[in-house]
């Protein structure tokens, strides 16, 4: 490839959408938010300018089908959009026929919140990804680091960068991460290990922040009920009011609605704003379901989710 990424990009998914006659395209462009990058939807091959990939391209993509599940798309998808686009599928909420799948072999996305804290003043054109490494052009002489030291947690212990099953795999970007040595198990078995009260004091410490915006249930791509448990008025299982019993309620019952069907992509806790480390508390869903049942979301259409499927040779120790 002798052009810049996104010349390629966007020369590619122009060509694309006209060949394969498409309604519709789903992006990244750059934001008006520093290091934020906007998802955005071409309806036509002639709108298609500005498309962007870089290590901020957090945001899954899927969760831009439903609104456009009458139309045929094509979509950029790193690994956990495409794990997401099959949970979609496997809950009857878009059908796979409608969609054109360009897969981008994921680099890792970088911790937006950990770069700026770092370095506050940081913007797009202050930074270069390049192979391992980033360039900071802030200082003086330009700073090298370790890309790998400042990947989101989800991606350290990410082993599905690369999106299977896509109609097309595009050409990797020209910044890469070595490939993930860590595990979610790795992170919350000393989390479960410790006393009963100071785990509590843990989370109760993390959630005291949240404000009940609900920024991680909008961004989710697999959080799509017309009407959240948190919105019913009958019944009203909760207020509003950013209260702890309010707080720990939400938290706890959207964990359990994600369990076995959380990919992982680190959507979350990149859009909340009081920065909660969200990938604990999925992480912890995300190993047990693993360790109990064999089982990751996402990897396969065919497989059963282990919590919507019965079996008489389901494991049952635990009932008493």
């Amino acid at each position: 490839m002798n052009v810049p990424y996104n010349q390629y990009l966007n020369e590619t998914i122009r060509s694309l959408f006209e060949r394969e006659t498409l309604d519709g395209w789903i992006a990244y462009i750059e934001g008006s938010v520093p290091l934020k990058p906007h998802p955005t939807v071409f309806y036509s091959p002639s709108m298609v300018k500005g498309v962007i990939f870089n290590g901020f391209c957090v945001q899954n993509l899927a969760k831009y089908l439903q609104r456009n599940r009458d139309k045929r798309m094509g979509i950029l998808v790193k690994g956990c959009d495409r794990r997401a686009i099959r949970v979609l599928i496997q809950e009857k909420q878009i059908e796979r026929d409608h969609l054109f799948l360009a897969g981008i072999p994921c680099p890792g996305m970088l911790n937006r919140t950990q770069l700026l804290e770092q370095f506050p003043k940081l913007r797009e054109n202050q930074l270069k990804e390049e192979g391992n490494h980033l360039i900071i052009q802030t200082e003086t002489p330009p700073l090298e680091l370790e890309r790998a030291d400042y990947l989101l947690p989800t991606c350290r212990a990410c082993h599905h960068r690369t999106p299977e099953d896509v109609d097309i795999l595009l050409d990797a970007p020209p910044f890469s991460a070595p490939d993930a040595e860590e595990d979610y198990k790795n992170w919350v078995d000393p989390i479960g290990g410790m006393p009963r009260d100071q785990r509590e004091a843990l989370f109760a410490k993390e959630l005291s922040r949240c404000i009940l915006c609900y920024a991680c249930r909008n961004v989710c791509p697999l959080c799509y009920c017309e009407t959240c448990f948190t919105d019913s008025l009958q019944p009203a299982w909760m207020t509003p009011a950013p209260e702890p019993e309010n707080i720990f309620f939400y938290h706890v019952n959207r964990m359990m609605h994600m369990a076995g069907r959380c990919v992982a992509c680190g959507s979350c806790e990149w859009a909340c704003p009081e920065h909660i480390p969200l990938h604990l508390l999925y992480g912890k869903i995300t190993a047990d379901v693993a360790e109990l049942f064999s089982y990751e979301a996402g990897l396969s259409e065919t497989i059963p989710q282990p919590l919507s499927h019965f079996s008489e040779d389901d494991p049952d120790e635990h009932i008493g």
